[in-house]
């Protein structure tokens, strides 16, 4: 997924195309486990989905932090 990222980042130059993990999350596929809450683990993806025209691109976030592949 990671470096299917950066193929379609460098393929599509002026759309921001990122991946992101949101951490472990209490949801229904981690069997209600997890650190954080539902809103905490949706906040990281709604900022990176909202990241303006010409920002970061082809990119792997944790969270809110940019990680390396």
């Amino acid at each position: 997924m990671n470096a299917y990222t950066r193929i379609l980042a460098k393929s599509f130059p002026t759309i921001c195309i990122n991946s992101v993990c949101p951490g472990y999350t209490v949801t229904d596929i981690t069997a209600n486990n997890g650190l954080l809450t539902v809103e905490e683990g949706a906040a990281s993806v709604v900022k990176l989905a909202l990241i303006p025209n010409g920002g970061t691109s082809g990119m792997f976030f944790y969270r809110t932090e940019v990680s390396s592949f």
